[in-house]
């Protein structure tokens, strides 16, 4: 397992842990669920950047069938991931 894949359910772990201490288990469930669906695409971003390149083909594109790199993806998921950790840390709310 990559390192950084282990650096983020390390970072889940003690997220979790953090909000079941802060709040009780039944009020943090629903958002370490939600934590949950940030940190799989982060364990599954090789994937992702593998079907990513199935679709409608754009022929005139200077790049048509070269290979997608899948360290733009993982970069992504972890800038979403840290969103939505901090979302959890600091009890924000978008509404």
């Amino acid at each position: 397992m990559e390192t950084h894949k282990v650096v983020a359910m390390a970072i889940y772990i003690s997220v979790a842990l953090y909000s079941v201490y802060r709040d009780d288990v039944d009020e943090a469930l629903p958002g370490l669920i939600i934590l949950l669906a940030f940190l799989l695409p982060i364990l599954f971003y090789r994937i992702i950047a593998f079907f990513s390149g199935f679709g409608f083909p754009e022929y005139f594109a200077k790049d048509f069938k070269s290979e997608n790199h899948p360290g733009p993806y993982a970069l992504f998921f972890w800038i979403l991931y840290l969103i939505a950790c901090a979302f959890i840390v600091f009890d924000w709310q978008l509404y």
